[in-house]
């Protein structure tokens, strides 16, 4: 029986919250809610970004590379869309130069855009603190937590999904085609 009420919950999509990168085009401005990033290297592995889990790896186990990813959580300026931002370690070096000055990175405004506007382009990042007069940042999400979500952990290891092609592909019967009803003549 669920459970029903007159009033929106703190977390009403509990851990989940959506991950944005730097976009190929234009710019991403936002502020950040949590004091520090948090990181792990991962894998590319089977169209999606996984972490690398040595020993046992499946994806190291195949050869696919892996290299270091920071997450942190963010506030979109235009749209007010909490999300976890996704960012390589040498994207990251603006934030840990922010977090070493001011002693966290909750309340840094930055703006991140790809050199030259390109999809796979070096990824640039400003800093600043940002002007909170008047605005109440949302509280900081349990960063381990959502990267678990996201990644569908939930505390246990994920387990590979190698599946063979037969068992990725569905056979449909083909249905009969509905002949074209003809028009009724002009009179």
């Amino acid at each position: 029986m669920p459970t029903y009420s007159h009033n929106i919950p703190d977390q009403p999509s509990g851990h989940a919250l959506p991950i944005r990168r730097t976009p190929a085009y234009g710019a991403l401005v936002a502020t950040v809610t949590t004091p520090d990033l948090i990181g792990c290297y991962t894998h590319y592995f089977h169209g999606r970004t996984t972490p690398c889990e040595k020993p046992n790896c499946d994806a190291c186990n195949e050869g696919i590379p892996y290299r270091w990813h920071a997450y942190l959580a963010a506030v979109d300026k235009k749209s007010a869309l909490h999300f976890i931002f996704e960012v390589t370690a040498a994207g990251a070096e603006p934030f840990t130069t922010y977090r070493d000055q001011h002693g966290t990175l909750r309340g840094c405004l930055f703006q991140a855009q790809r050199w030259r506007q390109r999809p796979n382009g070096r990824i640039l990042i400003q800093t600043k603190p940002a002007d909170l007069t008047g605005i109440l940042l949302p509280a900081p999400p349990d960063m381990v937590k959502c990267l678990a979500t996201l990644w569908s952990l939930n505390g246990v290891p994920p387990k590979s999904t190698k599946r063979s092609p037969e068992k990725k592909t569905k056979i449909f019967p083909i249905r009969e085609q509905h002949q074209q009803p003809t028009p009724i003549p002009d009179e």
